[in-house]
């Protein structure tokens, strides 16, 4: 299957769709996407997107369109783990919701952190109430693990998650199925 998605680095022309992203509610909700009240402040946030390592733009190859973001980012309490796991953040572009593009560049991303990084695991955050988020890991090979309510642990935080864990070796054996 060839992917209609592709990954990129952030630049300051995505500013207007993290601020789009930042004023609504929806992305807030359901992915803890920070709030924006102006182009500056989403300006700002582009520039950090650009410079964080695996932090990807989402794009339409068709029209190179902005319609989401994925990232990995660090996890793990000692350096052995550090080196070996990572946990993916990611957002969707509501209108483009249901149609797969998710899931192809969540692929893309799997892809790369297994060949390419060398990951033994994936780790995958989402707030109890996101069950499209829910199904969507769970299709890829996500096995849930433990759910935790930081509430109880900050009152910073006023939210509960679930994790999802994705091991190297079934995500390779669920895609040396899919490619035959």
């Amino acid at each position: 299957m060839v992917s209609r998605v592709y990954l990129r680095s952030f630049n300051l022309a995505d500013a207007p769709t993290i601020l789009r992203w930042g004023q609504d509610d929806y992305y807030y909700k359901y992915a803890g996407f920070s709030r924006y009240q102006n182009l500056a402040q989403a300006e700002t946030a582009a520039g950090q997107y650009a410079t964080r390592d695996n932090s990807y733009a989402i794009c339409l190859k068709e029209t190179q369109q902005l319609i989401g973001l994925v990232e990995l980012y660090e996890r793990g309490t000692n350096e052995q783990d550090l080196l070996q796991t990572k946990e993916v953040g990611f957002l969707l572009d509501k209108s483009f919701s249901g149609h797969g593009y998710m899931t192809e560049a969540l692929q893309l991303v799997f892809a790369y952190a297994f060949n390419q990084l060398d990951q033994t695991e994936i780790w995958a955050g989402t707030f109890v109430h996101n069950l499209k988020s829910q199904k969507l890991l769970q299709r890829l090979g996500f096995k849930y693990v433990y759910s935790v309510d930081l509430s109880k642990i900050s009152q910073l935080f006023s939210y509960q998650e679930k994790y999802y864990l994705l091991v190297r070796k079934e995500w390779l054996k669920i895609n040396s199925n899919t490619e035959s």
